[in-house]
C-alpha cells in the first residue's frame, strides 16, 4: 500500500473518530458511573432501595423512574414517577422488579440524573425528582411526596 493511501485512511480514521466525539454521550453517561446515554440503575448503600431512570429509550420503556424497597418485616413498595413529577405507588410483592445483575451503588451523598430525572442517595432514602423539584423519597418509612404539592396516586 502506498505511503497516500496509508495517510489518506489515517485521516479518514481520525475524521471519523473526531465526528463521533463531537456527537457525545450526554453529560449524565459522560459523568456518573451509574448512568449509561439511556439508563442509570442503582442500588442505595444499604441494598434495600433500587432504582432506575429511563430516558429515551426508543423502543423501550416510557421516560420514567421506578424505585422499589423490599426490607425484612415490611411490606415490598415501589413507585413510578412520570416527567411531570406525578408518581404511582403500588404495595406487594406483584409490585417488585428484578433490579439489574452488577447494579452498582449510588453512595450517601451523590446523585445520579438523566433528562428531567434526579435522584439523590442520603441516609435517610432516595429522593427522585423532576425540574420542577416535585418528586418523591423512598425509605424505610415508605414513600412519600418531595414536595407538599406533589400529587400521587395510591393502590
Amino acid at each position: 500500500m502506498s505511503s497516500i493511501v496509508r495517510k489518506g485512511l489515517r485521516v479518514a480514521a481520525s475524521s471519523v473518530a473526531a465526528i463521533g466525539f463531537c456527537a457525545g454521550v450526554p453529560s449524565a453517561g459522560a459523568d456518573n458511573p451509574i448512568c449509561s446515554e439511556y439508563v442509570c440503575s442503582f442500588y442505595s448503600p444499604s441494598h434495600t432501595i433500587s432504582c432506575e431512570i429511563d430516558y429515551q429509550r426508543e423502543p423501550g420503556p416510557p421516560d420514567s423512574t421506578y424505585c422499589q424497597i423490599s426490607r425484612q418485616g415490611s411490606a415490598p413498595q415501589s413507585v413510578h414517577m412520570d416527567p411531570k413529577g406525578t408518581f404511582f405507588v403500588c404495595g406487594g410483592e406483584n409490585c417488585l422488579g428484578n433490579p439489574g445483575l452488577g447494579q452498582p451503588t449510588l453512595a450517601y451523598g451523590q446523585s445520579a440524573g438523566l433528562g428531567p430525572f434526579t435522584c439523590r442517595s442520603d441516609v435517610d432514602g432516595v429522593t427522585c425528582t423532576v425540574h420542577s423539584g416535585c418528586g418523591f423519597t423512598i425509605s424505610n418509612s415508605g414513600i412519600v411526596p418531595a414536595r407538599s404539592s406533589m400529587r400521587a396516586v395510591t393502590s
